[in-house]
């Protein structure tokens, strides 16, 4: 079975070796960069699977890196990880493209079922588009946004109604 390619712009060094460590002892080949342009000309020069990017780095950030990689790749998956931002920034994150987003700090088996999961949705989507001979079919092409049926007297949902797109009594 082919290794799931897989690319770790974290800056901090400490933690980028224990991913790799942790990583590359299953089913990824793991390259590691600490520093956001490092990792931009890694995307120009190779292809990835997934990418595990920090969101605060040197030389460009993760959202930069995600604007990369959905212009180059848009089959890549990219997974971001921070220590300062809150729900906001994960949707604002995801609105943007990424695939997921875990806050600092984690558990490494979190950060493995996060990466074997978008690894496995890549898998199906590739085999979806053989089956349907669509070759350039996205992600976020998958997504048809349906209308929901909210119960008037149901509780309000809050943040999960925003997340969701459920607006009031639509």
């Amino acid at each position: 079975m082919k290794q799931t390619r897989l690319l770790i712009a974290e800056d901090d060094k400490a933690l980028a070796a224990l991913l790799l460590e942790y990583l590359s002892e299953g089913d990824y080949d793991v390259t590691v960069c600490h520093r956001g342009d490092d990792a931009l000309a890694l995307l120009k020069q190779h292809s990835y699977d997934l990418v595990l990017t920090d969101i605060v780095m040197p030389g460009a950030d993760g959202l930069t890196l995600l604007a990369e990689v959905k212009h180059q790749d848009k089959h890549t998956f990219v997974i971001l990880m921070t220590g300062y931002s809150g729900i906001e920034d994960a949707l604002h994150a995801v609105e943007q493209g990424a695939y997921d987003f875990v806050s600092k700090p984690f558990q490494l088996p979190e950060i493995r079922v996060r990466l074997d999961n978008a690894a496995r949705y890549q898998k199906l989507l590739q085999r979806w588009n053989r089956v349907n001979g669509k070759a350039n079919t996205m992600a976020s092409d998958m997504f048809i946004p349906q209308k929901v049926e909210v119960n008037s007297s149901s509780r309000p949902m809050g943040v999960a109604r925003r997340a969701y797109g459920l607006r009031g009594s639509e």
